[in-house]
């Protein structure tokens, strides 16, 4: 009761106080003046409203922030918050460090505030959705809520299993299903593919099934148990078992009856890429692939036992009489390849489809071997043999001169053409030039001279004597093709036997020729021939001499091809005049005359050898080798002789020859002086892979050429012995000292010459 006396008294004292009148009232500027003071004096913390009039504190801020999230559920914009409360939105981003603290119900996302109570409410949401369509995605979520994917992403993996029920893709972590959606996807794809009877694209399956193509992939080996995909692409087909059992069933039996299949029936069944088919589906089976199909060894064993009967029969068989039809001529070629063992081309003869013993071939041959010998002797006792070898010399003169000639403007033809050419010869009455085969020969006539070199390579075409025509040879061989019924053969068997025919008929012919015409003249060509060699390994040393010398410096050169013009140039000057001299049953020895009783002699001889003579023994007067071999080329055409073309290969093994040649010397040398000349020349071969012919007052100037391929004490030591060899020469005081010092080193040089190996070879 007291205490109820005293709540009626404190009452009582309130009423009046709310009943009483102020004595003193503060107007509003004053009070926004002492508020303000207050302010300066930070002795209060206000926040002003957006209008200015009216005052929040910020723990008051916070609490309406709170209070504004909770009015609108739990979720709600920055800027719309400001604009509630009424305050700018610098304060709110300023306290909302404040509202955040401690509470962990409350999250900032993307300007926005949101709590617990909205994020069980959309939780609740996605459920009900997952469960309603079997399949959601973060992508769906993020357009419905407005919120990142990262931020649903983690409020549903927190959740599922809990309030949202069901399981997430395995092949992509943002999409989820219901357990009850696989089972109805996994019907529909079964349904479908059990369907199937023929090959179907991916595509075609998801359009009628409505299924996600990447779950159709990773619901495909669950489900299905009736065929098989041909990769894991979009453009990929399904393939029911029914079709690929009929497929393998019918390649099996068709092969195993047939021993072959076509790549065409293949692609008709619908197999694109048969060659992995085959792999798979013949992997025990030993099969060959052709053009148009593949065949088992079956074949190839009944072609070589058809091979191996028509050799030891001595007659021929047809393959594509024997084989299926299938087959095309590509096929029977690439048949043969596999077939023949090496014993069997070398007996047969093969011709289209036609496998030739060679022993039915030369039958063929010794038919025609009487008319062979009797057009032999026709052609020797009418000249026409001598004709032809005349003509043969002289076009191998002009071609010799035209290639020479393209040799001045394109160095690379010129190498081109060396590779390409053949061998040539000559003499008095010149050599028999080996040729290709002739490819078509004229009608009528049994001793023509027709083209017969089908190689463009060569500026002039060689020709060759018709001992025997085509048409002769067609008339001789075809009662015998008649009988075996081979006329379809009888032009390619022609053309291959009368190149041979030919050839031995150009035989036959020279050996009549000999007989009854060139004894007299025998040792006489031999000598020829034997000048004619000697000469062109001459010439061709100064060629590769004079390439040496243009590789040392140009003050130097001239001096070198001088001593090359004295020296191995007039030799070869002395053989030829040697020649013509005894062409003229004149007794003269060119060794023994000087260059003024050299031009007398040769202004004695006829005009045939005067002209090029004279131009020959003036050039070795002169400072030019290229003149000089202007000179010699045409001087020799008068002796029938000619220049051989320059061989590549041949020029290497003469310039690895004379370095050996060199060393070779130099290792039994005892004379210092010459150790010292012989291991310069010897060292400037293996650097620069070319010859140099030099006398030894040319050594110093080798030796500072060869400084760059030196190292620094090989060029030390051979300066020092260079110098020691000059002291030794000059004749002074220390000529004995000099002597001592050059045999103690002698062994040094031959030792640095036979060790050097040019940069980059191998050690």
């Amino acid at each position: 009761m007291a205490d109820w006396e005293e709540v009626k008294r404190l009452a009582a004292d309130f009423q009046k106080v709310q009943l009483s009148s102020t004595t003193q009232k503060l107007s509003e500027r004053n009070c926004i003046e002492i508020v303000s003071w207050l302010i300066d004096r930070n002795m209060v913390e206000l926040i002003f409203t957006s209008d200015g009039k009216e005052y929040l504190t910020p723990s008051q801020l916070v609490n309406e922030i709170k209070g504004e999230l909770y009015d609108q559920g739990g979720r709600i914009n920055l800027v719309e918050l400001a604009k509630n409360i009424g305050v700018d939105l610098a304060h709110i981003n300023t306290h909302l460090n404040e509202v955040l603290k401690g509470q962990k119900d409350i999250q900032h996302v993307l300007g926005q505030l949101i709590d617990n109570s909205y994020i069980s409410r959309i939780t609740s949401e996605i459920n009900e959705k997952l469960q309603q369509q079997g399949q959601i995605s973060i992508g769906d979520l993020t357009i419905q809520y407005d919120l990142p994917a990262e931020f649903l992403q983690q409020i549903v993996d927190k959740n599922i299993g809990k309030t949202i029920f069901g399981k997430q893709d395995k092949n992509d972590s943002r999409v989820y299903y219901t357990e009850s959606f696989i089972a109805r996807t996994k019907s529909k794809i079964r349904g479908a593919l059990a369907g199937l009877t023929r090959p179907t694209t991916v595509a075609s399956i998801l359009n009628q099934v409505d299924v996600n193509e990447k779950m159709f992939f990773s619901l495909f080996d669950q489900t299905c148990m009736y065929g098989t995909l041909t990769s894991r692409l979009p453009g990929a087909q399904y393939v029911p078992n029914v079709y690929a059992r009929s497929q393998n069933e019918w390649v099996s039996s068709f092969y195993k009856q047939n021993g072959y299949l076509e790549f065409d029936a293949l692609n008709r069944l619908g197999i694109t890429d048969y060659k992995q088919y085959i792999k798979k589906q013949l992997v025990n089976e030993e099969i060959y692939y052709l053009n148009s199909c593949i065949i088992s060894k079956s074949i190839v064993e009944r072609v070589q036992a058809d091979v191996d009967e028509c050799i030891a029969s001595k007659s021929y068989s047809d393959l594509q009489s024997n084989l299926p039809s299938v087959f095309n001529e590509k096929d029977i070629e690439i048949i043969l390849t596999a077939a023949l063992t090496n014993q069997q081309r070398q007996q047969v003869l093969v011709i289209d489809s036609y496998v030739i013993s060679k022993a039915f071939v030369e039958k063929l041959a010794d038919i025609c071997d009487e008319l062979v010998k009797e057009n032999a002797k026709a052609a020797v006792e009418s000249g026409k043999y001598q004709e032809y070898q005349i003509s043969l010399q002289s076009s191998h003169l002009k071609s010799q001169k035209s290639e020479e000639a393209e040799e001045k403007l394109d160095k690379r033809e010129e190498r081109r053409k060396k590779a390409a050419s053949g061998k040539s010869g000559g003499g008095a009455q010149g050599r028999e030039t080996k040729t290709k085969s002739t490819k078509k020969f004229g009608r009528g006539g049994s001793k023509n001279v027709t083209e017969a070199d089908d190689d463009g390579d060569l500026p002039g075409k060689k020709t060759i004597l018709e001992i025997v025509s085509a048409d002769e040879v067609r008339e001789a061989i075809l009662p015998l093709l008649e009988e075996e019924a081979l006329s379809d053969v009888l032009e390619p068997l022609t053309a291959q036997l009368l190149p041979k025919l030919n050839e031995k008929g150009l035989e036959t012919a020279q050996n009549i020729y000999v007989v009854t015409v060139a004894d007299r003249t025998a040792n006489r060509r031999q000598t020829h021939n034997e000048l004619q060699n000697k000469l062109n390994a001459l010439i061709g040393d100064v060629r590769l001499f004079e390439k040496g010398t243009k590789l040392l410096p140009q003050d130097v050169q001239p001096h070198l091809v001088k001593y090359l013009l004295k020296s191995l140039c007039t030799d070869i000057v002395n053989e030829i005049l040697n020649y013509v001299a005894a062409e003229q049953n004149l007794n003269t020895k060119a060794e023994t005359l000087n260059n003024e009783q050299k031009l007398k002699f040769v202004n004695e001889l006829p005009s045939d050898f005067k002209t090029p003579l004279l131009q020959l023994v003036k050039s070795v007067s002169g400072q030019n080798i290229e003149e000089f071999m202007t000179a010699v080329e045409e001087a020799l055409a008068p002796c029938s002789m000619i220049l051989k073309k320059i061989d590549k290969k041949k020029d290497r093994a003469i310039v690895l020859n004379h370095k050996h040649q060199l060393l070779e010397q130099l290792n039994k040398c005892e004379d210092v002086a010459l150790a010292l000349h012989l291991a310069t020349l010897a060292i400037f071969t293996t650097a620069t892979q070319c010859m140099l012919h030099a006398s030894g007052r040319h050594v110093s100037a080798i030796l500072a050429f060869l400084k760059q391929y030196l190292t620094e004490e090989q060029a030390t030591e051979l300066t020092s012995y260079h110098d020691f060899v000059t002291l030794m020469l000059s004749g002074g005081s220390e000529v004995e000292n000099a002597k001592e010092k050059l045999k103690e080193k002698l062994a040094l040089i031959k030792r640095i010459a036979n060790d050097f190996k040019r940069a980059g070879s191998e050690k």
